[in-house]
């Protein structure tokens, strides 16, 4: 029996075994977690700015009036072709056609008097010498009151132009003193919106002063009065310091400090009033109390905020208005400086007629001398001369082609008064081509000259490429709808006749590289308050605190932390 009783217990102590090692094995074999992983390679790390650009002719002639006045005609639209010499407009030229036509006559009659003294004189000549001394003299005496009408043109000339000035000033310094009024205002609006306003929904620690069901909007309502509060000092000082300086300059650099500061503080009110829509525990009437408190900052603020924006609109417009006054005024007083210059030309050449009129009547009636055929041999040599002048003055006065090109814009208007230093026509020579594109001022930084570009083009397949440099960033910016830009300029490694002006690029820019670099996929890297990826080494996952360098679209470089070869982990995908 008791033999029978230890076979029983061995049996027993066997199956219980069995029953262990197998839920070990079972449980070995179940399921487990696959993971989409990759290895820690060396390779490149290229990070790009993605932007898109117009294509542009690389030569740009901007051609200037060699003489003001008003365009009389325009021969050309944008787009024609033009030859050299080709004229492209035309600016009034009237009064030197006049002069041209009095010119010609005066050479004529050089020419004429010549002839007569190699001819000899008759009785005729010495009536006809006689009228012409006459007439010198009517001369003589108009261009002595046209001399006196060009100076008081020009004192009235000179007194408008100082008149427009001071016009101005007023005008500005008004504006100026509008936009003080309304900093002011802002500062006052600000403080109202978080000293009184705004101060009994928090605790004198700046946390909500009541319970609320939304967390983010409490969040967001706590965060955004630090930086709110922080927010009123330097907007106040932005304001004291223009005040101080009541510059141009000064109130537009305060103004974008007090626009800032004041959505800042906005922000931080709006936020107010959607932690209020989540509020719990306030009656009706103080909810009601803080809510048309907050309701008063949103609308003071918006108020303030669009009040300084129409202010400084109004600035800038003021600002254009006076430099288009004082332009007219200024081609006023040149035109008048010009005219009494003529007038005084004008009496020394109608003196010299007069004498030279006189002598030849002298002449005559005793006998024309050599020297006397000399002399008037050398008056038409003069006449001549200023002819030639008069004609290379109408000669400014059409703006031709210097060059075969394209028509690519006509800057000025039919009937519209231009001076000597506007553009009036931009023409693109024929031949290599460039890209010119707005970058942002988020990755303007990153951008520098001689950085290598690849390119698309629109209007090819974009298995196409070309291939091309950075060759230029303008220093100044370029807003487009409140947004700032940078003009970058690309050309192309290599030319091609299908390229055409105004086609959009789409270029990819190398703005930093590193070779020969440790490197995992972007899609590795982790943020916890720190910076680490998961390596996977026999089946088991570990966290390991990595550096990283360089970023791309697709790698990170990886600095310390790491090594070639290791197994870190993408993702995880579930069970299998």
């Amino acid at each position: 029996m008791l033999k029978i009783s230890r076979k029983l217990l061995s049996v027993i102590v066997i199956a219980v075994v069995i029953i262990i090692v197998g839920g070990i094995y079972l449980a070995a074999r179940g399921p487990k977690t696959a993971y989409e992983t990759d290895k820690v390679t060396l390779g490149p790390v290229v990070e790009e700015i993605s932007v898109t650009g117009s294509i542009s002719a690389t030569s740009k002639i901007k051609l200037q009036p060699e003489a003001g006045g008003r365009v009389t005609k325009i021969l050309v639209a944008e787009g024609d072709e033009v030859k050299v010499g080709d004229p492209l407009i035309k600016i009034d030229s009237r009064d030197i056609e006049t002069r041209i036509s009095a010119q010609r006559a005066a050479l004529a009659s050089a020419q004429a008097q010549l002839r007569e003294l190699l001819a000899g004189a008759t009785p005729e000549d010495l009536r006809v010498s006689e009228a012409s001394v006459e007439t010198a003299s009517a001369q003589l005496a108009a261009a002595q009151s046209a001399k006196a009408d060009a100076e008081v043109a020009k004192a009235n000339a000179q007194r408008n132009l100082e008149n427009t000035q001071a016009k101005g000033a007023t005008l500005i310094e008004s504006k100026i003193n509008g936009l003080l009024l309304d900093f002011d205002d802002a500062v006052t609006t600000s403080s109202d919106a978080m000293n009184r306003l705004s101060t009994p929904l928090f605790t004198t620690t700046d946390q909500l002063s009541f319970s609320c069901s939304n967390s983010q909007a409490e969040s967001d309502a706590v965060s955004s009065r630090r930086e709110a509060k922080a927010a009123i000092a330097p907007l106040a000082a932005a304001v004291a310091s223009a005040r101080s300086a009541g510059t141009i300059a000064a109130i537009e650099d305060a103004y974008l400090t007090v626009e800032a500061k004041l959505q800042v503080i906005k922000s931080h009110v709006d936020a107010d009033a959607a932690v209020l829509n989540s509020s719990l525990g306030l009656s009706s009437a103080t909810l009601a109390s803080y809510q048309l408190n907050i309701n008063t900052a949103q609308n003071a603020l918006n108020n303030i905020i669009t009040q300084l924006s129409t202010d400084r609109s109004s600035l800038d417009l003021q600002q254009r208005l006076n430099a288009s006054d004082e332009t007219a005024a200024t081609i006023a007083l040149a035109n008048s400086d010009t005219a009494l210059n003529n007038a005084v030309n004008g009496i020394e050449t109608s003196r010299l007629a007069q004498a030279q009129a006189q002598a030849v009547y002298d002449l005559k009636k005793t006998g024309a001398r050599q020297e006397t055929i000399d002399m008037q041999r050398a008056r038409v040599a003069a006449e001549s001369a200023a002819l030639d002048g008069l004609l290379n003055e109408l000669s400014k006065r059409t703006v031709s082609a210097p060059i075969d090109a394209v028509v690519t814009d006509i800057a000025v208007e039919l009937g519209e008064t231009v001076t000597p230093n506007q553009v009036a026509v931009t023409l693109n020579s024929k031949g290599a081509f460039e890209i010119m594109s707005n970058i942002s001022e988020v990755d303007i930084a990153k951008v520098k000259v001689g950085d290598p570009v690849r390119i698309t083009l629109d209007a090819f397949s974009t298995d196409e490429k070309w291939t091309g440099k950075v060759v230029s960033v303008q220093p100044g910016e370029k807003v487009v709808e409140g947004v700032i830009f940078y003009e970058t300029k690309v050309v192309f490694d290599q030319e091609d006749p299908r390229l055409k002006s105004g086609m959009t690029a789409n270029l990819d820019i190398e703005v930093s590289r590193r070779d020969n670099v440790l490197r995992v996929p972007l899609r590795a890297l982790k943020e916890n308050g720190r910076t680490y990826v998961q390596t996977l080494v026999n089946g088991a996952v570990t966290d390991k605190d990595v550096t990283v360098g360089l970023e791309s679209n697709d790698f990170a470089e990886i600095t310390s932390g790491l090594a070639e070869g290791e197994t870190v982990v993408i993702a995880a995908n579930g069970k299998k």
